[in-house]
Formats: C-alpha cells, sequence, structure tokens
C-alpha cells in the first residue's frame, strides 16, 4: 500500500507538472461565431512563447474596443498583414497595404447598418502597431477598427480542427 501510495504521489506530480507546463506555454481559441474569418478552421493552439509579428503568419489576440462584434478581452485569431510604416489604404470596395489589396469591401459594416464611408482613410501603421485581417468578406479586422498593439498580441495561432 505505501509503495502504491508513493507511486500514485510521484505519477500525480508529474501529470500536475505537465499540465502547468503545458497550459503556461499553450492555450486555446475557440471561434464562437457563425461565420468564419479563416475557413475552414474553428479551434486554434496559442503559442504564448511566439509573439514575434511575422508578416502573413495567424495570430491571436486580445480584443480592445472592437464593440459590438467582440467585447473587450475576447480572443480574435487574425492574419497579420500590416507592420509597422506600412501604408494602408481603405476605400469603398477594398483594403490596400504598400499598393496591394489585402482585402475587398465593407460587408461587415452594411451588416451592422453602419454607413460604409466612416471607414474610408489612408494611414500610416505606427510603431508598436499591426493590422490583422480575416480572409472572408464579412471578417471584422483592421479595416473596420484599425490597429492592434503588440501588447495585445498573445502569440502564434495554429489550426487544428
Amino acid at each position: 500500500t505505501a509503495k502504491f501510495l508513493v507511486t500514485a504521489a510521484v505519477l500525480s506530480a508529474v501529470v500536475a507538472g505537465s499540465v502547468i507546463a503545458l497550459t503556461s506555454r499553450f492555450s486555446l481559441a475557440i471561434a464562437t461565431q457563425e461565420s468564419l474569418c479563416l475557413p475552414p478552421y474553428r479551434v486554434w493552439v496559442i503559442d504564448k512563447t511566439d509573439r514575434e509579428p511575422v508578416r502573413g503568419d495567424i495570430f491571436a489576440f486580445k480584443s480592445k474596443g472592437l464593440s459590438p462584434v467582440f467585447v473587450d478581452g475576447t480572443t480574435v485569431v487574425k492574419v497579420l498583414k500590416g507592420m509597422p510604416g506600412d501604408a494602408v489604404s481603405v476605400s469603398l470596395n477594398d483594403t490596400s497595404i504598400n499598393g496591394q489589396v489585402v482585402a475587398h469591401g465593407l460587408d461587415v459594416a452594411v451588416q451592422h447598418a453602419i454607413e460604409p464611408t466612416r471607414y474610408v482613410r489612408s494611414t500610416t501603421i505606427a510603431a508598436d502597431r499591426f493590422w490583422f485581417f480575416g480572409e472572408t468578406a464579412d471578417s471584422f479586422d483592421s479595416r473596420y477598427w484599425g490597429s492592434v498593439g503588440s501588447d495585445q498580441i498573445l502569440g502564434k495561432a495554429y489550426p487544428i480542427w
């Protein structure tokens, strides 16, 4: 009985330590909205140790000021397309970064009965700020709310389902 208790205690400690190690490095993000902006994926693993922004990679970040679509603190997963210093132009027809089109239209504004011209602008992405996009026309992304601060980035996201 003593041998069993010692073995059980050691195994419990190993399992608990492994869980703590895994959750300190990784977390999950689950897309709950009906329409996915990065189809076909709904579940993502976030590597919280890999926060170095790389254009074209997929990252998770905490939302701030993205109402009415996302409550502050919601984990959002999008593709990083705009880096500090990039020139951004949002028109009624498309959004471009450094002259390359990265998104089309302003469908979300129309869906929420917001005048699309509200989002038309040209800007330069500030230092330590980034622009994120989905891959669908109805993605609520940086063309609507602008940049995300590096302090909001949780880490690189990997699709699992």
